[in-house]
């Protein structure tokens, strides 16, 4: 995913390789690679390896082993895990933003998705 859109832009873009929050290591190993190969294109480090959200937590609490043996999860700065990811992506704020939305279609839709989810 590429943020810019036109060549005036290309100084700014970032690129995001967006995964879930447990990937297998191959596809992490594909991800570090074309990290790689766009820093030596651009020679500038603007691509990162994001996680929507953190199933263990907080980013120091991450401990799905497999994206480990191609990024340090805790401490890699371009590595970037739930709220660290969509505050980037859309401002400080976007992250609490999409909680709250979360819950209020959560709670608005909650019979319907315990009934599918617990029925018999």
């Amino acid at each position: 995913m590429a943020i810019g859109n036109s060549e005036s832009d290309r100084a700014s873009h970032e690129y995001f390789e967006i995964k879930s929050p447990k990937p297998n290591s191959d596809q992490t190993k594909v991800s570090k690679e074309k990290m790689l190969k766009l820093t030596a294109i651009e020679r500038r480090e603007c691509q990162f390896y994001a996680l929507p959200f953190n199933p263990y937590g907080p980013r120091s609490a991450y401990a799905w082993g497999l994206p480990m043996r191609w990024f340090d999860m805790k401490r890699d700065r371009v590595v970037l895990v739930g709220s660290e990811f969509w505050e980037r992506l859309g401002g400080p704020g976007t992250w609490d933003d999409l909680l709250a939305i979360a819950r209020r279609e959560g709670e608005k839709y909650r019979d319907q998705i315990d009934a599918y989810l617990l029925d018999d």
